[in-house]
């Protein structure tokens, strides 16, 4: 807790330091407000009984009142300012976040483990009363009640110091069972992070356009609201046990809020009747001890809360400072690839029992055209992936121009790469900022990038041409196009780029044999003095290439050219002869 207490402070005095004063300023007017209150009464009757004037009186009353007044007005005023700073500093947390979010391994957001850590670490930020927002202002009621036990337990002290004692033990056993409510809370935040990933998987699914056709048309939905219906209730459950610990906590304060109150009034009732205590002094004195009891039990409360801020706290740094691949290394000097090396490359998944790929070693040279086939789940993805620098091996060794990947910063190494994946994903901006990934582009060399890619033409007919929308799903006025002009913008995209080694990841799956055919050669014509990748579970990429890798279970188990691999009468000469009847039957030259 210690630990998390002080990252929270230094990164508050850090980000808002203007908050600090107001802070400063509020403790004294909390305290005064229940003070003041409490000695308005007695100081009417004390002057009553000594008999003073009436304008005295008014006076008395008018000075008393304004000062509370003024109390109650700086109340609202400077917790608002205080939590003002707090939005400040939560906002700060959300970008921190945010950063991590774009920039942790890739790894990372695939794994189930990482996203519930993500979710966890959400928790401190979300919401205006989540921990990192709530922070501040918890610590501003903790010196508030610490500064208020203190001058009310000096005014109690000349009464009896038992009164004291009597509060402050009702008040200890609030505290561990407000403890015990607050560990039981955490814990249940853990188990509805988890439930609350399934329960945002369905949900998106069932919005999701691409998906509604198979509900729809399959009669899925029943499936859907079942599986939203089972983790609604798993939720409400932990929910609901949450909520039966929280009224037995209330009745069990509220039994010791009526036991203190009362031991307390009848004490000073005896100490009126015994003529110890003025009428006056009674009422100034309940009114200090039901002040000096709501300063300790808040005391209790705010400490919890800090303490829950600090738990909470410990989940998002748990995130934001969990290991990546860092960013060192040096910066290349030149983006030129000679040549490209797996050395006995293997690589396991964090959660997998084996490796996916295993003792892969291959060279390539710039210029060449390479072809990496299997069926699905042989591993293409995963190699690709360790090519461009996304997964890092977990054995062997990625040499570029001979020199160990490891020893290259990640951005640097980047940049050698226009990779064309098969998940890809448009952003709700421009066209020309989807494929430039810049707002200060080259608007000739992108115009060029469209006529090479087959797609100027698309483009120059929209209304708003390069500076049209994307991504329906945010604007209503964006642009939906097909299939086969969403490849051409990737293919805009990797020409933009023009790094040195072109991947294309199944770039033509959805597409038709000829459509595929006409896309390969466009590709073809533009992987001249580059390194090019092309990974398909469909062989027609193959006539295109100087190498061809089949890869199956995770190994490359046959290296050649067409030619050699189809005398080899092996594993990619029986996937070709079962395609290549379609290819035949559309009138794509087949080479055997």
């Amino acid at each position: 807790m210690r630990e998390n207490l002080k990252y929270m402070l230094r990164n508050w005095l850090k980000w808002d330091k203007k908050s600090i004063v107001y802070f400063a300023i509020r403790v004294p007017a909390m305290v005064l407000q229940p003070m003041v209150t409490a000695y308005i009464p007695k100081a009417m009757i004390d002057a009553i009984n000594e008999g003073v004037t009436t304008q005295r009186l008014i006076m008395i009353i008018g000075m008393l009142s304004l000062l509370l007044t003024f109390t109650i007005w700086m109340d609202p005023f400077m917790s608002e300012l205080v939590r003002g700073g707090a939005r400040i500093v939560r906002m700060r947390y959300a970008v921190m976040a945010f950063n991590k979010n774009l920039t942790t391994d890739y790894v990372n957001t695939e794994t189930l483990e990482k996203r519930e850590m993500q979710k966890r670490a959400e928790a401190f930020y979300s919401g205006r009363w989540s921990g990192g927002a709530n922070f501040i202002d918890r610590c501003n009621q903790f010196c508030i009640a610490v500064v208020g036990v203190i001058a009310s337990g000096a005014l109690l002290y000349k009464i009896n110091v038992f009164i004291i004692l009597l509060i402050i033990a009702t008040c200890i056993a609030q505290f561990f069972i407000l403890k015990f409510l607050a560990e039981k809370q955490y814990d249940n935040l853990g188990k509805v992070s988890k439930l609350n990933n399934r329960f945002n998987y369905f949900y998106k699914v069932s919005k999701d356009g691409k998906a509604a056709k198979d509900i729809c048309i399959y009669g899925l939905s029943d499936y859907f609201i079942k599986a939203l219906a089972e983790t609604i209730c798993s939720i409400e459950k932990i929910y609901a046990k949450y909520t039966h610990q929280s009224v037995a906590f209330d009745g069990i304060t509220a039994l010791l809020n009526l036991i203190r109150e009362a031991i307390a009034y009848f004490y000073l009732v005896y100490l009126v009747t015994a003529n110890r205590l003025s009428v006056s002094d009674f009422i100034f004195y309940f009114g200090i001890i039901t002040g000096f009891s709501n300063w300790v039990v808040g005391l209790v409360f705010s400490y919890n809360q800090i303490q829950r801020s600090c738990n909470e706290c410990k989940a998002y740094r748990a995130y934001i400072e969990s290991e990546d691949v860092a960013d060192k290394g040096k910066k290349l000097t030149s983006n030129k690839v000679e040549t490209i090396e797996f050395k006995n490359v293997s690589y396991k998944y964090p959660s997998a029992k084996e490796p996916t790929l295993k003792n892969i070693n291959f060279k390539f040279k710039n210029g060449e055209n390479i072809a990496v086939v299997g069926e699905n789940g042989a591993g293409k993805t995963t190699l690709i992936k360790l090519l461009c620098g996304l997964y890092t091996a977990t054995d062997g060794e990625l040499l570029l121009n001979g020199e160990d990947v490891k020893n290259i910063s990640k951005s640097s190494y980047f940049d050698l790469f226009s990779p064309i994946f098969q998940d890809y994903r448009f952003l709700p901006m421009t066209v020309a900022q989807n494929i430039t990934a810049t707002l200060d582009y080259d608007k000739e060399k992108l115009f060029a990038a469209f006529k090479n890619a087959g797609i100027e033409d698309k483009i120059n007919s929209l209304p708003n041409k390069e500076n049209t929308l994307m991504d329906r799903e945010v604007y209503n006025d964006a642009v939906d196009f097909s299939g086969g002009e969403k490849q051409k913008l990737l293919l805009a995209k990797a020409i933009y780029k023009n790094a040195p080694v072109l991947i294309l990841d199944e770039p033509t799956a959805a597409l038709d044999p000829i459509a595929e055919n006409e896309l390969y050669l466009k590709y073809n014509e533009l992987t001249k003095d580059k390194l090019s990748f092309f990974i398909s579970h469909r062989l027609s990429s193959t006539r295109f290439c100087d190498r061809i890798l089949f890869i199956s279970d995770g190994q490359i188990i046959e290296e050649g050219t067409h030619e050699e691999l189809m005398a080899l009468h092996g594993a990619y000469y029986k996937m070709y002869q079962l395609q290549s009847y379609y290819y035949k039957e559309q009138g794509v030259a087949v080479n055997e």
